[in-house]
This record gives structure tokens, sequence and C-alpha cells, in this order.
């Protein structure tokens, strides 16, 4: 059986095994709520930042290093960068599949955006929609290899990954673009600071997304085909069009992660963004999402994100501490797919 109901759709596929025969309304949703991944990944949030809020406490009662106004910013800033991008991520592993690309897709991003704003003299408008294009082409030849060529989007997706980001060295032959140069960083774009341009564009995002995951046809679909694919052939869903999507859909919000990043760090660099691939898919797998497919949310892949936006933060703070942070994402991710396959193998 499947693990979507497509009668039912996603929400049926993340109750799990549903409320107890004598339960109430009211008591059914309140179980419902405290099962939902989403719920667990707040909490680790939450416990994170009490953590390092007691660690940190300074000594004297002074101005705590941690917890303060600035350095919350701070830390929305960057995760934004990975979370704008995660909301993609996560919506191809629920579909089933893999995106590798993310991170070199933010550099050749910058780079073409850099490039046309500076060299050829482009408006910043038409510049920023060039950047976005290199994601709409990204995700295109991701979709064709998985559903037309029929790779495995590990293999597709690496391929790619290795396009865009030697793309991204041969238009800069080494240099990097200074849009710092023409755009001072006093610009507020409808009189909002670049500082809270990233959290709010990822909290929009986050909130159009769950509810196109939640209550669309074609968002309750990549549950569908996540889970079972050849059932979701048989209920009449176009499969090859619902991983086109959410290829699609990936390579345009990790451009849109490249134009924020460029945006707020004023280059275009083509090593920029390394590794982030790790800390994108670690956020969506922390934030529920099954490498299965058929699980997860936009919301959790946003969680995830602070979860490892607060760790980047903190550890530098703590002496002897500063380099550990690859290390533990590396166990997080190793302890939570664990978790997720003894989960999976009992619910069978």
């Amino acid at each position: 059986m499947s693990r979507t109901d497509p009668q039912h759709g996603p929400a049926a596929a993340d109750a799990g095994s549903g409320p107890p025969p004598a339960a109430t309304p009211g008591r059914s949703r309140w179980v419902s709520l405290l099962r939902t991944r989403e719920l667990s990944t707040l909490f680790i949030l939450v416990a994170e930042i009490a953590f390092f809020a007691w660690y940190l406490w300074p000594d004297g009662g002074g101005r705590h290093p941690f917890v303060n106004a600035e350095n919350g910013l701070l830390i929305l800033k960057y995760s934004a960068i990975y979370g704008i991008a995660a909301i993609g991520a996560s919506m191809v592993i629920i579909s089933g599949g893999v995106d590798l690309a993310p991170g070199a897709v933010i550099a050749l991003t910058t780079v073409v955006l850099g490039h046309q704003y500076l060299e050829s003299q482009w408006s910043l408008l038409a510049s920023i929609l060039a950047g976005l294009g290199v994601g709409v082409l990204a995700g295109g030849l991701s979709a064709a290899l998985v559903v037309l060529v029929r790779l495995p989007p590990f293999i597709a997706t690496l391929g790619v990954m290795g396009i865009t980001r030697g793309l991204a060295y041969i238009v800069t032959e080494g240099r990097f673009f200074d849009v710092s140069a023409r755009i001072p960083p006093s610009w507020a774009p409808l009189g909002v600071p670049l500082d809270l341009i990233a959290p709010i564009v990822m909290v929009v995002l986050t909130v159009v997304f769950h509810l196109f995951m939640r209550h669309v046809q074609a968002g309750r679909a990549v549950f569908a085909v996540g889970g079972n694919e050849t059932a979701a052939r048989y209920t009449g869903i176009q499969v090859g069009r619902i991983k086109t999507m959410v290829y699609v859909a990936s390579g345009v919000l990790a451009a849109l992660s490249g134009v924020i990043l460029v945006l707020g760090q004023g280059q275009g660099k083509a090593d920029l963004a390394n590794g982030y691939e790790l800390d994108i898919i670690a956020s969506a797998v922390i934030g529920g999402a099954s490498l299965s497919g058929g699980r997860g949310s936009v919301v959790g892949a946003v969680l995830g994100t602070l979860i490892f936006g607060v760790l980047r933060n903190a550890l530098p703070q703590i002496p002897g501490a500063t380099f550990y942070d690859r290390l533990i994402v590396g166990l997080v991710v190793v302890v939570i797919v664990v978790v997720d396959q003894l989960l999976a193998r009992r619910q069978a």
C-alpha cells in the first residue's frame, strides 16, 4: 500500500497510524499535532537556543554575545540563504529524488548577475532575471536527465553541479565581480533594508510553498509520486511533469538564494556556496524529509536550516569549537537518516 493515500493526500501520509480508536475529535487533533515532525524540529531548535544561551551566559551580567537582536538578525540573514534553497530541495526529496546542484547554481547565479550588471551594463532588474534564468536552465537540465534520459537523480544532479560550477569559473576567469561598487550598503528596495530582505523572502516562500504542498493538487501529487511512483501513475498523475516541476522549482529557488547572496555580500564569485549541498539536504532531512520519498515538509526544512544556522553562529564563540560544525552536521544527518529508516521499517 502506498504511503500516500491519493484520496486523502499528504496529510494522511504524515499522520502515521492515526488517532486511537476511542479518541475524541479534540484529542485527535492534539495527538496529530504532537506527532508532527515540524513540532519536534521546533523543539530541537528551541532546546539548542536555550543551551547556547546558558553556556555562553556572560560573567558579570554583561551583554550576552549570543542572545541579542543583532545576532538574531545575523542568524536569520545567513540561514535564509540555505533556507530558500532547502524549500526546493525538500520538494525534490519528497518526490523521491535528490538535488546536489543548489550550491553550484547559487555560485553561477552570483557570477551571471555580477557579469551582466557590471560588464554588460544591464539594469539591476534585468541582471536579477538573468540570474534566475540560471536556476530555470539548471533545474530543467536536471529534470531532462532524470525524466527523459532516466538517469538516477544522484548522477544527474551531480553532473549538473559540475557543469554549473565549471561555467562559473569559466565566466569569471579567476576574478570576482564587485557588485557592491554600484549597490551601496544603505540601499533599501521598497524601503526594506538589505539585512531584512532574506528573512522576509524566506518566511513568505515558506508559507506559500507550505500551502501549495498541502492544499494544491499538484503539490499533493509530489507526495504521491515519492510515496509510490507506480501507484501514482495508475491514479492518473503525470509523474514526469511532477518531477520536472520540483527540479525546476529547486533550481529557481537556489538561484533566488544566489541573488540574495550577491546583493547581501556584494560579490559574484565562482567559489561561493561550496559545500552548501550537504547543508541544504541536511536541513531538509532533519526537518522530516525522508530520503525514501513520500514524507517531509518545507516548514521542517526551513526549521532545519535555522538549527544549523544557530550551530554555525554559536560554535565559533566557544573556544576550540570553531571547526566542529561540519562534524556535527555530518553526525546529525547520519543519526536522523538511521532513525528515519528504523521508523520506516517499524511502520512497514
